[in-house]
C-alpha cells in the first residue's frame, strides 16, 4: 500500500495489514509531531497505569475508527482488541522507553518511506511508517 505524505499523523487497523495478520499503522504528520508523540510517551513511561489515547490528540486522526489508547502496566501485555477498531496497548515502564527511542530517527525530515515495528509484546503488531506503506 502506497500513500503521499500527510499532514496529520493518522493511525489506522489493517485486519489482513502485516503478513496476513491485524496491524495498527501509525502514519504521516510531521516531524514536529513525532516530537510531540514521543513526548506524551516518556510522560507515559513515568506513571504506571496512566494513560493517552492517541485518537484524541490534536495532531492525530483516526481512519476508519480506529482508536488507540497507551497504557502504562507493570509488564508488558500488548495489544488488546477491545472490538471493531477499539485497541488498547499495554507496556511497561521500559518498553515505552524503547519504543521513545524507536520513534526518535522520525523526528528529522526524511524524503523516503521509512518504518519501525514498535509492539514487543502480543497482539496485533504496531507499525509507524513516514507514510501509508510498510
Amino acid at each position: 500500500m502506497f500513500g503521499g505524505p500527510e499532514r496529520l499523523l493518522n493511525i489506522e487497523f489493517f485486519a489482513d495489514g502485516l503478513d496476513g495478520g491485524p496491524m495498527i499503522l501509525v502514519y504521516g504528520g510531521t516531524p514536529d509531531d513525532v516530537a510531540q508523540l514521543r513526548k506524551g510517551i516518556e510522560r507515559l513511561s513515568k506513571d504506571i497505569r496512566g494513560h493517552l489515547v492517541l485518537d484524541d490528540l490534536p495532531f492525530v486522526q483516526s481512519i476508519g475508527g480506529c482508536r488507540l489508547r497507551i497504557t502504562c502496566a507493570e509488564g508488558d501485555l500488548g495489544v488488546v482488541d477491545k472490538g471493531g477498531a477499539d485497541f488498547e496497548w499495554i507496556l511497561g515502564p521500559e518498553s515505552w522507553l524503547v519504543v521513545n527511542e524507536q520513534l526518535e530517527p522520525f523526528c528529522a525530515q526524511r524524503s523516503s518511506v521509512s518504518f519501525q515495528y514498535l509492539n514487543p509484546g502480543s497482539g496485533p503488531e504496531v507499525v509507524y511508517s513516514t507514510a501509508r506503506a510498510w
